[in-house]
C-alpha cells in the first residue's frame, strides 16, 4: 500500500484519526458514514474547513459579482506508514465553485456555476522542483500551521462571479458551494525531485471528470465546503425582504425517476456556538461581532419552491414532479421541530429551493442560529448544507 503523503482534512478530528487498523471502524476513511461522523469527525462531511475563499487576503464567506477572488485549498502532509516523516510534493489542486446544493455524494458538472463552465475552474500546478512540499507528521500542534513545514495553504488561480453564478440572481452576489481535489507524490526519495516518490490523488483536467473521479467520502485528497453564514437584523428580514437561502436540491446524475426528501432544522448549539460556524466566522466580516449562541430556535423555519429566472439555470433546473410538505414536530427533533419537503424527481431531476425563517425581534447582535438544511436520499445517502444565521443589528 501506497504511503498517504498528505490530505485535504475535513477538520482536526479527521486528521488526528489514523487510516489503518481500528480507526473508522477498520473500514477504512469514509466521512459521509453516520456512525464515523458521530465517532470521529464530528461534522458533517460537506463542512471541510481547508478550503476557503479570499479576497484580499481575508477570508469572506461569500461572494460579489464582479469582485476577484482566490480560492486556498489546505493540504496537510501525514507520515509514512512506516511512520518516517517524509516529504511529499503537491503538484495539482484545483477547485469548482457549485451553486449551493445538498446533493448526497459525488460531484457533478451540472452544478458548477456558468463561470467555471468550459473548464474554467480553479486551479493550481507545478511539477517542477519548486512544487509545494509538506512533510509527514501526526502531531495536533501540526494541524493548520502555516508556519510550519506540515502544512500548506494552496493559492488558486483566481476567479471572478458573474450574476448568473448565484442563485438569487442578485447584483450583490451570493452564496457558493466549493469543492476541491488534489494531487502529488509521496514520500519522496529525493525533497528536491518532487517526481522521486509515489504519485497519490488524480489531477482533473476536465468538468465532465467530477461525477467520475470526486469522492468526498473516501478520497483523502477532496473535500466539500457548504457553509454558508447569512446576515439578518433582528426579526430575520434583510434587503427590506424575509432572509433566507436558495439553494438546489436532487440527483442531477441519475437518467432514472428517483426521490428525496429534504429538511430543514435548527441545531441546539448547547452554551458554545457551533464549532463549524465559530471556525467560519473567525475571520470576515463578522469578527468585530460578540458572538453567542442562540438559546431558542428561529420563530419560523421552511422550505419553499425558489422561483429562479436565470436562462442557465433553466438549461439545468428539472424540476420535481411531486412536492409533498411535512412538519417536524418536536416529537421528531426537540428544538423547534423543523420542515420538511419530499421530492418526487424526473431522470436528472434539480429543484431549486429556498429556506425561509424569521427570527425573535429582540434578539442582540452576534446572536448566531445554527441550522441544518439535509437531503436523504432513498438509499440513504445524504447531502447537505450547514448554515449560520448572523444577528448583525
Amino acid at each position: 500500500m501506497a504511503d498517504p503523503g498528505f490530505m485535504i482534512p475535513l477538520n482536526i478530528r479527521d486528521y488526528q484519526a489514523p487510516f489503518e487498523g481500528t480507526a473508522y471502524g477498520g473500514n477504512g476513511r469514509n466521512i459521509c458514514s453516520a456512525t464515523n461522523q458521530a465517532t470521529y469527525t464530528q461534522a458533517p462531511w460537506w463542512t471541510c474547513e481547508n478550503i476557503q475563499l479570499t479576497s484580499g487576503g481575508s477570508v469572506t464567506g461569500s461572494a460579489v459579482v464582479g469582485t476577484t477572488y482566490v480560492i486556498q485549498v489546505g493540504v496537510q502532509g501525514l507520515t509514512a506508514i512506516s511512520g518516517a516523516t517524509m516529504a511529499s510534493s503537491v503538484e495539482n489542486v484545483e477547485a469548482w465553485v457549485c451553486y449551493p446544493n445538498t446533493v448526497a455524494g459525488g460531484a457533478s458538472a451540472t452544478l458548477v456555476v456558468p463561470s467555471m463552465q468550459n473548464n474554467k475552474f480553479a486551479s493550481f500546478s507545478d511539477t517542477t522542483p519548486t512544487a509545494p512540499l509538506v512533510f509527514g507528521s501526526n502531531s495536533v500542534f501540526d494541524y493548520q500551521n502555516a508556519g510550519g513545514a506540515s502544512f500548506r495553504w494552496i493559492n488558486l488561480s483566481p476567479w471572478t462571479p458573474t450574476q448568473e453564478d448565484f442563485l438569487e440572481e442578485s447584483e450583490f452576489g451570493g452564496h457558493c458551494c466549493i469543492i476541491a481535489n488534489a494531487a502529488g507524490q509521496a514520500s519522496l526519495d529525493d525533497p528536491r525531485n518532487p517526481n522521486s516518490g509515489e504519485v497519490v490523488g488524480v489531477a482533473i483536467a476536465d468538468n465532465s471528470q467530477l461525477f467520475t473521479d470526486i469522492s468526498v467520502c473516501t478520497s483523502l485528497y477532496q473535500g466539500q465546503r457548504n457553509i454558508m453564514i447569512v446576515p439578518a437584523t433582528a426579526g430575520g428580514k434583510i434587503r427590506g425582504r424575509q432572509a433566507g437561502l436558495a439553494f438546489l436540491s436532487g440527483a442531477p446524475e441519475l437518467d432514472h425517476p428517483s426521490t428525496s426528501s429534504v429538511s430543514v432544522t435548527a441545531i441546539n448549539q448547547g452554551d458554545q456556538v457551533d464549532p463549524v460556524l465559530l471556525k467560519a466566522l473567525s475571520s470576515g466580516p463578522y469578527m468585530g461581532l460578540t458572538l453567542k449562541p442562540a438559546s431558542s430556535p428561529p420563530r419560523s423555519l421552511r422550505l419553499v419552491r425558489h422561483e429562479h429566472r436565470s436562462d442557465w439555470l433553466g438549461k439545468i433546473v428539472h424540476e420535481a414532479e411531486e412536492l409533498i410538505e411535512e412538519l417536524l414536530g418536536i416529537g421528531h427533533h426537540p428544538f423547534g421541530g423543523g420542515h420538511k419537503v419530499n421530492l418526487k424527481l424526473p431522470p436528472r431531476g434539480l429543484q431549486p429551493l429556498r429556506m425561509t425563517f424569521e427570527l425573535e425581534a429582540g434578539e442582540a447582535p452576534g446572536t448566531v442560529h445554527a441550522i441544518d438544511i439535509i437531503q436523504t436520499d432513498a438509499d440513504g445517502r445524504r447531502g447537505g448544507i450547514r448554515v449560520g444565521v448572523v444577528v448583525t443589528n
